[in-house]
C-alpha cells in the first residue's frame, strides 16, 4: 500500500494535466486521473508494468481521448428545432407523435439483454468487447492497455461479435414467434 501511495503522489499531477489537455475539463480530469489509479489499485496482481509513467501517461491520453470523443458524439437538440420542423418530418419522426419513453425501455432493454449474452463470454473476450464498444478504444489501444497482440484483440473482438450476431438472431425470431410480426 505504501509503495502504491508514493506511486500515485509521483505521478498524480502528470497524469492529470495529460487527461485535462485533451478533455479540458477540471472535474473530467480528476475524474480519469482517479479511475485510471483505482483500475491500477484493484488490478495490480493481473498487471505486469515495467515502466509506471509510461503506462499511467498512456493511460491518461487513451482515456482523454476517449472522453473526449465521447462528448464531441453526444448531439445537443433543443425541443423548439423539434418543434420548428416537426412538418417537415415523416410522421414516423415526428416528435410529438412518437413514444420516446416506450423506444427508452427497449433500447435499455436492449443493452441488459447483450449484457447478459456477454455474461457467457469467457472474461478476457467480456473484457476487449467492453473496452472496444462501452470505452470507444481503438484495437491498439487495447493491446497496449492489456499487453497483448493487436492480432489477439481481433480474434477475441470478432468471436465476441460472432456468438452476440447468432445469440441475437436466434433471440429475434423467438421474439417474432411469440409476439407476432408487425411492420411499421
Amino acid at each position: 500500500m505504501n509503495a502504491f501511495n508514493e506511486l500515485f503522489e509521483r505521478h498524480w499531477a502528470k497524469v492529470y494535466a495529460v487527461a485535462l489537455r485533451y478533455v479540458k475539463d477540471r472535474e473530467l480530469a480528476l475524474e480519469i486521473a482517479h479511475d485510471i489509479f483505482v483500475n491500477i489499485w484493484t488490478k495490480r496482481k493481473q498487471l505486469n508494468i515495467d515502466n509506471f509513467q509510461n503506462y499511467v501517461v498512456t493511460s491518461a491520453s487513451y482515456h482523454g481521448i476517449r472522453k473526449s470523443r465521447a462528448l464531441k458524439a453526444i448531439p445537443i437538440s433543443y425541443i423548439e428545432d423539434y418543434l420548428e420542423n416537426e412538418n417537415i418530418l415523416p410522421a414516423s419522426m415526428n416528435f410529438q407523435s412518437s413514444n420516446l419513453g416506450e423506444q427508452k425501455i427497449q433500447e435499455e432493454e436492449f443493452q441488459s439483454n447483450i449484457l447478459l449474452l456477454l455474461e457467457s463470454l469467457p472474461n478476457r473476450c467480456r473484457e476487449i468487447y467492453l473496452m472496444s464498444r462501452h470505452d470507444n478504444l481503438s484495437i491498439q489501444e487495447i493491446a497496449i492497455l492489456l499487453n497483448i497482440s493487436k492480432r489477439t484483440v481481433e480474434n477475441q473482438l470478432t468471436a465476441a461479435l460472432k456468438y452476440l450476431r447468432t445469440a441475437m438472431k436466434y433471440s429475434g425470431i423467438l421474439i417474432i414467434l411469440l409476439y407476432g410480426y408487425h411492420p411499421l
